[in-house]
């Protein structure tokens, strides 16, 4: 029989339903044993549901053991004190007994069968604290037994079959009865099985699924845009949310008028986006004044669209004035005004953080040595980086920061790298981003993300858990990238101390833990090996090192390095520092050879592989050489050229930390 388990609520906000339905499928599931073959989140419902589910109470089996078969019966084959008090501990006969064998001794022993529950009997016995441990960015209450959720449950229904499933949530108990669409379908819908379920839903207008939600939408979206001759255009992830603010799409085109397009194109895609959840349209790479809604009611007589219409007008027409009023005020007057704009409590304000963004940077693009020009640009960005947050624009619109500032930087003359570097040195923030596309861009973005991360953290602002208010993982994923990406081999270390006094142990573990989390994909044991020989606040050197170790760590040529430097260490007292080789005292042809391959590699090792040679070379010493001998200044000798051999394999890595199966 199938297994239906619905959660009627009040309307859901649009992006805690997927994850709620995420972790109900693992809570639930973790109690039936069993993954849900379905899933459905509507606004108003969530729903898992089980096919061809058995409820058969779960047994499981032990084996105890008691004692040994010699201790267990006398000479005359007769059970003894020791098997019949085993008997009665384990409540067990003397017919319930087996022999087993536990290394070379054989053991008499009982094995039991227990019955557990059944796995609907346990979920109604935890139901009701699944729910009130849902992971929820706000909860409420809603009657007097002081049960919280994400919004007030209304209904639920469960049904095994045709039996209902007696779950409950404080008053409210499971029944057989689901709801429609609320405005299309206002009756209760009762349920004769499980199996009905979806059929019923969307016979009353619900479609369970948010995956056919979304490909309803993005059809409709195709559909219409086409229809105009143009493509949808909205910003990456609308798509989704909107999807889990209806129960049922309907597509309705609407218009604006065109003056509206004076605006740039992506203030009016965020501007309809923000506050409406519409879509744009664009043609030949111009947006049409033209906008797709997806409603979650039939459109009747007009009256939909035309109510749109009139809130997109209020909408734009604000927008319009904040633009032109933004645009009587050059930024260059708007910076001094940053020192109004909080940054952080306790590290001061915005125009502060601009100050060190033009000191930092300035620094990196000396160490760097580039040219006056890019100097110069690179320091006009950085003056204007953060003057947008007081347009209008932004204080409306939060997510158009930096992008405004471009906007505004290029109709008031300023140059082209430099408007650009306002808006891309935010990026990348994710892994799907791009990088800044200017030299001037990526060390802006480096200086800023630098500041914030060491500033932040000197500030408490540790992040712990999934909690990162200030995006500080954010900001340290993009200077490990964009350090890949550029090949700068920047110190932080000396950057940070340089401009923040010193560098905070705090400052120096995180930025470790994220440079090691950065690069765990390439192994843990790889990275590991880097970090204990390589600095990690010199990132560069860390990212090539530990790639190219992934890279060589299967091929035989890096294995016989491996081995080689595991020979080495594995015969060095771990305390010994002395490394002074007397040449002199080199008595055997095999440590001389070794010495000289040690010499000549220290001046020309550029790589790992370049290290090969030595493997000859130490296996023939250890297979000849007495490093042990019983002459003090021989045995010192020859710890002092092992100890040169571990510093030449430490340029690297410590090989010893790597994890082979079988090495």
């Amino acid at each position: 029989m199938d297994l239906l388990i619905e959660i009627g609520t009040e309307e859901l906000p649009a992006k805690v339903i997927n994850p709620l339905l995420e972790y109900l499928k693992e809570a639930v599931g973790n109690i039936l044993e069993r993954k849900a073959t379905k899933i459905y989140g509507t606004p108003r419902r969530l729903a898992l549901y089980y096919e061809n589910f058995e409820n058969r109470a779960l047994t499981r089996e032990e084996v105890i053991v008691g004692p040994p078969v010699s201790v267990a019966y006398d000479t005359e084959g007769k059970p003894t004190k020791a098997i019949l008090g085993f008997l009665q501990r384990t409540n067990s006969s003397e017919k319930e007994l087996i022999k087993i064998h536990k290394g070379e001794a054989e053991y008499v022993a009982v094995r039991k069968t227990y019955e557990g529950k059944k796995p609907l009997d346990l979920l109604s016995e935890r139901f009701e604290e699944i729910l009130l441990s849902a992971p929820l960015p706000k909860s409420m209450r809603w009657d007097k037994t002081g049960v919280k959720f994400s919004r007030p449950i209304r209904w639920i229904c469960a049904l095994y079959g045709q039996e209902i499933v007696p779950l409950s949530l404080g008053k409210l108990k499971a029944g057989n009865k689901t709801k429609g669409h609320r405005f299309m379908s206002e009756e209760w819908i009762e349920l004769r099985d499980a199996s009905e379920y979806e059929e019923k839903l969307k016979e009353n207008y619900v479609v369970p699924g948010f995956k056919e939600r979304l490909g309803m939408i993005l059809s409709f979206l195709k559909e219409e845009s086409y229809g105009l001759g143009g493509i949808p255009e909205y910003p990456q992830g609308l798509e989704e949310e909107v999807a889990n603010l209806v129960e049922f799409p309907f597509a309705v085109v609407g218009k604006f008028d065109e003056k509206y397009l004076e605006l740039p194109e992506r203030v009016i895609v965020t501007v309809l986006a923000h506050h409406q959840r519409f879509f744009c349209v664009k043609k030949e790479g111009k947006l049409l004044p033209r906008f797709v809604a997806i409603s979650g009611n039939i459109p009747k007589n007009g009256l939909i669209v035309k109510g749109y219409e009139k809130v997109i007008k209020a909408r734009l027409e604000d927008a319009l004035f904040f633009y032109r009023e933004d645009m009587k005020t050059k930024l260059e007057h708007l910076v001094d005004k940053l020192s109004q704009v909080v940054f952080h409590p306790k590290v001061g304000s915005m125009l502060e953080k601009t100050q060190r963004i033009m000191t930092i940077s300035e620094e990196i693009a000396k160490s760097l040595g580039l040219d006056t020009g890019l100097l110069e640009k690179i320091k006009r960005a950085a003056y204007l980086s953060k003057a947008d947050i007081l347009t209008n624009m932004v204080k409306e619109f939060d997510e158009l920061q930096g992008y405004m500032g471009y906007v505004y930087a290029k109709e008031q003359g300023e140059d082209e790298d430099v408007a650009s570097a306002i808006y891309e040195h935010y990026l990348p923030k994710s892994p799907s981003d791009p990088f800044p596309s200017s030299i001037v861009g990526k060390v802006l973005s480096l200086a800023d993300k630098i500041d914030s991360t060491v500033t932040l953290i000197k500030a408490g602002e540790i992040p712990s858990g999934s909690s990162d208010p200030y995006g500080l993982r954010r900001h340290t994923y993009g200077i490990f990238s964009l350090l890949e990406d550029t090949l700068w081999d920047l110190d932080l270390r000396e950057l940070i101390g340089k401009f923040y006094k010193s560098v905070d142990k705090d400052v120096e573990a995180f930025l470790s833990n994220r440079l090691f989390a950065y690069l765990e994909p390439y192994g843990y044991d790889v990275v590991r090996a880097v970090f204990e020989v390589h600095d990690p606040l010199k990132p560069l050197r860390c990212i090539q090192m530990v790639k190219r170790i992934a890279n060589l760590k299967d091929e035989q040529k890096f294995k016989d390095i491996a081995n080689a430097y595991r020979r080495v260490v594995r015969i060095l007292p771990k305390e010994w520092e002395d490394s002074v080789v007397d040449e002199g005292a080199l008595k055997e042809k095999e440590e001389v050879d070794l010495w000289e391959k040690v010499k000549d590699l220290s001046t020309k090792a550029q790589d790992i592989l370049d290290l090969h040679p030595l493997k000859e070379s130490i296996d023939k010493f250890f297979d000849t050489v007495l490093v042990m001998d019983k002459e003090e200044n021989l045995r010192r000798n020859r710890l002092a050229l092992l100890l040169n051999v571990k510093k030449l394999f430490n340029r690297f890595a410590d090989f010893n930390m790597l994890v082979y199966e079988e090495v």
